[in-house]
């Protein structure tokens, strides 16, 4: 599943899985997919076309998403992780300088790799549309990044700056996992995505 994707821009990847998983009842960061954890299997397909991967989660996730991934993933534990926006700007901190960042929410996984490469392909904020609707991963670019530097850690992202969409034809794009009946539709995507790239 390897890929020659450019992207000299110097991108990096920020997962966020600080979520409390109320709704579902067991981390989403830690499902089952097939023989790995949804978390390893989000990484491994940014990985897959050369990005740098930052991982933000709480204290009670912290060592088992650890040990589900390799060490060449930074793991970020926010003081406060109640609020999405702070979460990001804690893995941003970490970054060097990006010129780009994706943010990759992690119970938001039904992207496919050809739906990231033509985001990465893009130079303005921007994310993915299928059918009249917006989805993940999000990218953003240049000033924006610093406009979210800038931004109150309890801003929506929306709110902060424009997200010129890009029309993708993933059937799965939408797929939100956050309750148990969710799990069906991740194990479909799951399967349909390891056929693809097999």
């Amino acid at each position: 599943m390897s890929s020659n994707v450019d992207i000299s821009k110097n991108t990096v990847a920020i997962i966020l899985a600080a979520g409390e998983s109320k709704r579902l009842g067991e981390p989403k960061a830690l499902l089952n997919c097939g023989n790995k954890t949804l978390i390893k299997f989000i990484v491994e397909r940014l990985k897959s076309v050369n990005l740098q991967v930052i991982v933000v989660t709480n204290m009670k996730l912290v060592k088992l998403i650890t040990d589900s991934l390799d060490q060449t993933t930074t793991i970020v534990v926010p003081n406060d992780v109640s609020n999405r926006t702070g979460n990001l700007l804690a893995g941003l901190a970490v970054c060097k300088t990006p010129q780009r960042i994706l943010v990759v929410p992690v119970d938001r996984p039904g992207w496919s790799i050809g739906t990231l490469i033509q985001l990465l392909s893009m130079n303005e904020t921007s994310c993915p549309e299928f059918e009249g609707k917006g989805g993940h991963p999000l990218l953003i670019c240049g000033k924006d990044l610093d406009e979210l530097s800038n931004s109150p850690v309890d801003m929506p992202l929306n709110s902060i700056f424009k997200i010129k969409r890009m029309v993708v034809n993933d059937s799965y794009l939408h797929l939100n996992i956050d309750t148990p009946s969710d799990k069906i539709s991740l194990e479909k995507f799951i399967k349909e995505a390891e056929t693809n790239s097999g």
